[in-house]
This record gives C-alpha cells, sequence and structure tokens, in this order.
C-alpha cells in the first residue's frame, strides 16, 4: 500500500466549491486510475486554510505513474482557482516593454509514504468513507523502532479501539518518523479534546521511547504540540470533505 498526501493552501470560504470541484475532476479521474484505491479531500479543523487531498494506491509504481502521465498536474490545475495567492510577486518585461508584476503560484506540498508498518490492508478493504480523519506524527529513538511497534500493536491500537467512532487506522514509517492516521465516522465528536485518541494517551504508552528532548518537555509539562522542534509530537484533526474508494 503506497499512500500519497498533497498538502493545499486554499480560501477557507471556497471550501464547499472545492470540494465539489474535487468530486467532480480529481475522484471521477482517478476512479478510473490503474492502482487508486482510495481519494479524499480533508480540511483541518483548527486551520480551515489547510486541505489535503490523501489518496491511497496499490504500489508506489502506480502512483509514479499517475504524477508521470501529466494527470496529476491536470487534477492540481483544476483546483488552482481556490488556492490562496501568494503575496510574492515576479517582474517581467510585456511584449509592449512595460512592467507586469504577476503572483508567484503557490504549488501543493506533497508527501509520499511507501512503508505502512499496520493497518493498510484493513482499511482498503473496510470501504467506509471516514467523517474525519487524525493526522497524528512523531519520532522515536533510532534502537527503540521495533519496541515502538510492539508497543503500538499491543497497546496503542487497542486504546483507539475504545473510542466512540473509530473506523480504523494505518500506520506509516519513514526512517524515525511515524505517522498515525486514523479515520473516524460520524458520531465522533471532532471539537471534543476526547473525543479522538488524545497525544496525552499516547505518551503515556511511549514516554520512555522517545527522543530525550520531547521527554524533557513531557516532564515539564510543555504543550508537545507546539514547540518548533522537529521531532515533537504533531496531532491534526481533519474534516473529510469529500471521499470514495474505488472497486478496480
Amino acid at each position: 500500500m503506497f499512500l500519497r498526501m498533497v498538502t493545499h493552501t486554499v480560501r477557507s470560504e471556497e471550501s464547499e466549491r472545492m470540494a465539489e470541484t474535487y468530486h467532480r475532476s480529481v475522484i471521477s479521474n482517478l476512479r478510473t486510475t490503474k492502482g487508486c484505491v482510495f481519494a479524499s479531500l480533508l480540511q483541518n479543523t483548527i486551520n480551515p486554510q489547510e486541505c489535503i487531498s490523501l489518496t491511497l494506491w496499490d504500489s508506489q509504481k502506480e502512483s509514479f505513474e499517475y504524477e508521470e502521465s501529466g494527470l496529476y498536474k491536470q487534477l492540481v490545475d483544476s483546483l488552482r482557482p481556490f488556492f490562496v495567492v501568494s503575496d510574492e510577486y515576479t517582474l517581467t518585461l510585456s511584449e509592449d516593454l512595460s512592467l507586469e508584476y504577476t503572483p508567484i503560484q503557490v504549488e501543493p506540498t506533497v508527501e509520499r509514504f511507501n512503508n505502512s508498518v499496520t493497518g493498510s490492508e484493513n482499511i482498503s478493504r473496510l470501504k467506509a468513507n471516514p467523517f474525519a480523519v487524525q493526522i497524528l506524527t512523531l519520532t522515536v529513538q533510532e534502537d527503540q523502532i521495533p519496541t515502538f511497534e510492539s508497543i503500538f500493536s499491543s497497546d496503542i491500537h487497542p486504546k483507539y479501539k475504545t473510542h466512540k467512532g473509530f473506523i480504523d487506522l494505518i500506520l506509516l514509517r519513514q526512517k524515525r518518523e511515524y505517522h498515525i492516521i486514523s479515520f473516524w465516522d460520524e458520531t465522533v465528536d471532532i471539537q471534543s479534546t476526547s473525543g479522538i485518541h488524545s497525544i496525552n494517551e499516547l505518551l503515556t504508552s511511549i514516554y520512555k521511547i522517545l527522543p530525550s528532548f520531547i521527554r524533557w518537555k513531557v516532564s515539564h509539562a510543555s504543550a508537545v504540540h507546539t514547540s518548533a522542534s522537529s521531532e515533537d509530537i504533531k496531532a491534526t484533526v481533519h474534516r473529510c470533505l469529500v471521499a470514495e474508494w474505488f472497486t478496480q
């Protein structure tokens, strides 16, 4: 299983219209694109200008073929009218030798994950469109990677299952960094700190295997998600604007 997350900065007041365009343009094309099994448009509940196109693929090869075919660029262009305009400009000389200021296009950022530790097989069979998605990112010590994955299977994943509205999750790894992407149905309270699996619950299970800087902050009751450290634990909750599973 291969996962892509394409993050766009959009005009939040246009999110519903963007979702309609995403369904009409992106989903309709990916529905017949070889290897794509799921597509969704997510909106950050805290920062509504952040939208993520999250897609699942049978393989990395098929995802790259999609990008190289030119279809990815075509679909990004279909959503571009909803992007926030950059406050930076380029200065060019027109044909009549007058100066023209052109806004620099803000391109989406693309993240690719090929190492699915657990969950992708289950979520791909579930065929349930989520109401919300939580993305939780953390870094563990190099020598504690096997320990973390063991704790995740025996303790963390079962705790997720006790929460109202939980559907399933995917655990992804890139070197020392993990992403826990969990899917939730409409019964979850996305505005409640207890509605979705919290950082505090996770810390209880894995405190000893976190990098020393994070352990220091936790022991001093720091807000782990507000620091600038690249090794922080970060959690974001996203409302699912539109999604579809594909049968190929």
